[in-house]
Order: structure tokens, then C-alpha cells, then sequence
């Protein structure tokens, strides 16, 4: 007799116990974010911070969406990296859902970033372009909660660990740009679906993700965070020389800036052939006789340089209409995709 009011009470309070722990994992569940999150993660030969990186990454996704996706893509790595993710999910109790794509060969960040993009399926697609973890994570909440405030993109930017070079390129950038958005250094960004859509629509092949971001007519913001504390160097020379190839096709496609110099040379070679123009008609009246020939060759130099200078401006626009209408095909080439969780 005793021995059942036990049980009986013993049962009761675990049921007690149980629907507690359901209604605080509903009521958590409940404050989570609703919209599906992908995560596109670059990696070459990240061996050494992608471990930490994504487990970053990961606890902030776990702990505000209610569903995310991670999408590796392997473009080419020679080290440990793919070995450090499997690392990683081998220690995670809650194995989040995870995707590498494996590229044929070493294709630079902007194809393997455009084969992740293709893969993912969520609304919103955050893109890492490398493993640095030099922000603090509840940065990637705040962006994605400004991206909620009606922009389609919205990019976080590093104040600091800003290379001169690449300083000068978005200057270069800015100043030669045919369209109104301006571009900086960023170290990740989030797009919305109707963003991707945008970008599809206007070109197959995205040559230059951040650019057809900032100017593909929808709203885009940039978040800039401070860095000083936590700024890593973590750079490698075949990423650097793929970035310079990659910067040169960038000013050629997206901006007008051979065009604006040409057409610069060429007004300052017409502003010398006027002057060698009102010189021939002064010498014409005046006494000043100059020397013998000079004035016509001269005269002749300035009109040849700046009918090439001409030819030489629609010469380049003809090719920049070339390169956009030559930009239509996909380039990346996957080895292969592999489901790890």
C-alpha cells in the first residue's frame, strides 16, 4: 500500500518535472528566430582557426535560430581543414546541419563563394570570405537584425587591418564606379533571398559578389565594428595574387576608370594642340620667329597623340561592353558534395 502512494507521487513529480523542461524548451524555442539562416564558410587551408571559428559561428546560430544550415566549400586545401571540421562535429553534442562542396582545384574566393551560394537554401545567406574571428559574435545577430529593418544586404566592416592597397582599390573603385553604391573592405555580409534572386537575374556568373550586391537596386547598409584589440594578419600569397588578377577584372568590368583616364588624356593633348594652335597664329603676327619646322611638328605630334587618345576611349568601351556581355556562364568547377551531417 505504501509502497504505490510512493510510486504515485514519485510518477507524478517526474511527469511534473518533464512538462517543465517541455515548456522551457518551448517557450526557447518560441524566442528563436523563424526564418531559415545558411551559413557559406570559405575555406583554404584554414586548419588552425577553422575549429574555433565555426563552433563560433555555430553557438550563436543555435542559441537565436530555430534552423541554419553551414556550407563549407573546399577550394583546394592542402592541410588539415577538412579534417578539423570533422573534428568539429565530432565533439558537438547537437550536430548542426553541414554541407562541404569540394572544388576540382584551387578556383579563388569569389567562385567557390558563388558554388557555396548556389547550394545554400536559406532566406538569408550569411557569407564568410575567411576564418577570422576578429569581431565579436554578437555582431552577426546585430546584422542580421538591421538586415530585418528592410536592407537585403547588409555587410559588416573592419575599422582596422586595412592594407594600403586595398585602400587604394576602393578608391580607385569609388571614384571610377558607374553605379551609386560604394564598396569597402568587409568581412562578412549577409544577403537576403530576394537579393540572391536580384543577382541571378542580372548575371549567371557573379564575378565580384560585393559589388553586385551594393548595386543591384535593392536597400544595402554596412555595419562598421571596431577591431584594434582583436586584429589577426592571415593572409597567404596565392590568396593575395588571386586577389590582385581579381581587382584588375573588377575595374575593368564594374567602372568606367580606363575610360575616365583616356578620356582625361585626351582633353590634356587637345588643351595642347589649342595652345600649339593660338602659338602658330601669334608667331603668324608677331616678330617672334621660331625655329623652322618646329611648330609644325609639333602641332602635328599633338593632333596624332589625341586622335589615338580618342580611338583609345572607344576602343576601351567597346571592350568593357564586351567583357559584361561575355560574363554569362558559370565558373566553378565541383569535384564533388558531401552531406556530413
Amino acid at each position: 500500500m505504501n509502497s504505490w502512494i510512493v510510486t504515485e507521487v514519485t510518477g507524478s513529480v517526474s511527469e511534473g518535472i518533464t512538462e517543465n523542461v517541455i515548456r522551457s524548451k518551448d517557450k526557447v524555442a518560441e524566442n528563436k528566430e523563424k526564418n531559415f539562416v545558411s551559413c557559406v564558410v570559405y575555406l583554404h587551408n584554414e586548419g588552425k582557426e577553422v575549429k574555433e571559428f565555426l563552433a563560433k559561428i555555430c553557438g550563436v546560430m543555435q542559441e537565436h535560430f530555430e534552423k541554419f544550415e553551414i556550407v563549407c566549400v573546399n577550394d583546394g586545401c592542402v592541410d588539415d581543414t577538412v579534417e578539423q571540421v570533422g573534428a568539429f562535429l565530432a565533439d558537438e553534442k547537437e550536430k548542426p546541419v553541414v554541407s562541404m562542396i569540394h572544388l576540382s582545384y584551387y578556383q579563388g574566393v569569389e567562385s567557390a563563394m558563388n558554388a557555396g551560394r548556389d547550394l545554400a537554401v536559406g532566406d538569408f545567406l550569411f557569407e564568410f570570405d575567411r576564418c577570422e574571428l576578429d569581431f565579436d559574435p554578437s555582431l552577426i545577430l546585430q546584422v542580421y537584425h538591421r538586415a530585418l529593418e528592410g536592407y537585403d544586404v547588409v555587410a559588416a566592416a573592419p575599422k582596422y587591418d586595412v592594407s594600403l592597397t586595398s585602400r587604394l582599390f576602393y578608391l580607385v573603385y569609388n571614384w571610377g564606379s558607374r553605379y551609386g553604391g560604394k564598396i569597402r573592405q568587409e568581412r562578412f555580409r549577409l544577403i537576403s533571398r530576394r537579393a540572391i534572386n536580384r543577382v541571378n537575374q542580372m548575371n549567371t556568373y557573379v564575378p565580384y559578389r560585393k559589388a553586385m550586391y551594393m548595386n543591384c537596386g535593392l536597400k544595402t547598409d554596412t555595419i562598421c565594428y571596431d577591431n584594434k584589440e582583436m586584429v589577426k594578419k592571415h593572409h597567404n600569397r596565392e590568396e593575395r595574387g588571386n586577389r590582385n588578377t581579381l581587382a584588375v577584372d573588377t575595374l575593368i568590368i564594374f567602372t568606367d576608370v580606363l575610360e575616365k583616364l583616356s578620356l582625361t588624356v585626351s582633353v590634356i593633348l587637345f588643351g595642347a594642340l589649342m595652345v600649339m594652335f593660338g602659338y602658330l597664329v601669334y608667331s603668324i603676327f608677331s616678330k617672334v620667329r621660331p625655329v623652322e619646322g618646329w611648330l609644325s611638328i609639333m602641332a602635328l605630334m599633338s593632333f596624332g597623340f589625341f586622335m589615338m587618345s580618342v580611338m583609345l576611349t572607344l576602343i576601351l568601351k567597346y571592350l568593357s561592353v564586351l567583357l559584361n556581355m561575355g560574363f554569362r556562364r558559370q565558373r566553378y568547377v565541383i569535384e564533388g558534395v558531401e552531406k556530413l551531417t
